[in-house]
């Protein structure tokens, strides 16, 4: 129950969130962009990567909730402190896309209301693709480490791959599988807070990832 009242939340906070900002777009071409890969067989190697996750089997008429393979690589101060392993758990993961004015976004993330993952724009037949993270409960994230902290990062990356076995249709909803993988540049996460006041010094991050993913678009 206690996990069923949980993703209810974090659903109503994204539907909000998402309203102002849904419309129709339109991309020039559906059948390719630059940046990505148009590829309808990565639905079999996303297949492999993902299981369904029965407790939240009940949301998937609104977004997708699934477990995910973890196969990611995270640097702390320029130190590698994690790496995949054999046999790693998968773990919870949401994916949905939309259309935000003539740009498609699909977002991914492992979590819920404290996430990291990835957001895809395409937008005039460009494809580019970002290192997310986000924190529902307080702002724990900077670009530098002399920024305001925020609640949401999208960082920028180097080493992109971006596959989709399709462009989806703006006016239909469909069910899409993808893959990226990109290396991000540095952001800095909070250390913490004593007696309200933050704790530094801020820790220097940056991540390695690939995401095998399938999405569908978000129903409000």
């Amino acid at each position: 129950m206690l996990y069923l009242w949980t993703m209810t939340k974090y659903l109503s906070v994204l539907l909000i969130a998402c309203l102002p900002i849904i419309s129709c777009g339109q991309i020039k071409n559906g059948k390719e962009a630059k940046g990505l890969i148009i590829n309808k067989n990565i639905k079999v190697e996303v297949e492999k990567h993902i299981e369904s996750s029965k407790e939240f089997d009940a949301f998937n008429d609104k977004i997708s909730v699934y477990k995910n393979s973890l196969l990611v690589e995270a640097y702390e101060n320029d130190k590698l402190i994690y790496s995949p392993k054999v046999n790693t758990p998968k773990q919870l993961f949401k994916s949905f896309y939309l259309w935000k004015g003539d740009t498609l976004k699909i977002d991914g993330g492992f979590g819920l209301f404290t996430g990291f993952g990835f957001t895809v724009n395409v937008y005039k037949n460009t494809a580019t693709v970002y290192h997310l993270l986000s924190s529902d409960e307080s702002p724990a994230f900077a670009y530098k480490e002399g920024d305001k902290l925020i609640p949401r990062l999208e960082v920028l990356c180097s080493q992109t791959k971006i596959i989709l076995s399709e462009l989806p249709d703006s006016l239909k909803n469909q069910t899409i599988y993808g893959y990226v993988e990109f290396k991000s540049d540095n952001y800095y996460v909070s250390s913490g807070t004593i007696s309200g006041k933050e704790t530094l010094p801020r820790k220097k991050q940056r991540t390695n990832m690939k995401i095998y993913f399938k999405s569908e678009r978000l129903k409000i």
